[in-house]
């Protein structure tokens, strides 16, 4: 599409050097009939069903992808999750433990609601939510593996000002991955 509009400017602008400026009659011309045996040969090439030699065939990805599934997440342990800073960022750290004995974990999602909780607020449990918002994490763990994890993330939008405790409930809520292959082992 973009190409199609590069040259539809291009023969406007020939064709008003063409027109407009006598001492270039011979450049606008020249280009208009340069733009003409373009198109001419694109037709060409279009119609014989050859595609260009640098573009991948159409409707193959340019690079090969790998299966990735849902694991389930009780087959994740994520302990001494705790999220730190303001927004700007914000630091979420813990544990990761991949229970599953046959999916490699690729990544996990983490649903994240900070609460401020402070005498006076309306709602019925003295919290008031300050931020909400699922984090995704991006950790490779073999089965039976654990490790630390540590990811920041900027908050999307503006985090109000604490006025009281802040409480942090994190859940792990979704985790991918791909399954094992034990042929090689």
């Amino acid at each position: 599409m973009r190409i199609a509009i590069v040259y539809w400017v291009l023969a406007a602008v020939f064709i008003v050097v063409a027109l407009a400026v006598p001492r270039l009659r011979v450049v606008g011309i020249a280009g208009g009939i340069a733009l003409g045996l373009m198109l001419g040969w694109g037709m060409l090439q279009r119609w014989v069903g050859q595609d260009p030699p640098d573009l991948p065939a159409r409707g193959q990805p340019s690079t090969p992808t790998t299966a990735v599934t849902a694991i389930e997440p009780g087959q994740i342990v994520a302990t001494e999750l705790r999220l730190s800073g303001n927004g700007a960022p914000f630091e979420l750290r813990g544990r990761v433990r991949n229970t599953s004995s046959d999916m490699r974990l690729k990544s996990f999602t983490l649903a994240v609601v900070r609460r401020d909780c402070y005498e006076g607020a309306l709602d019925p449990s003295g919290c008031v939510i300050l931020w909400q918002g699922r984090q995704w994490v991006g950790q490779g763990l073999e089965p039976g593996e654990e490790r630390e994890f540590q990811s920041s993330f900027w908050a999307r939008g503006e985090v109000a000002r604490v006025r009281g405790t802040v409480r942090d409930e994190i859940q792990l809520v979704a985790a991918e991955g791909e399954p094992v292959d034990k042929t090689k082992e």
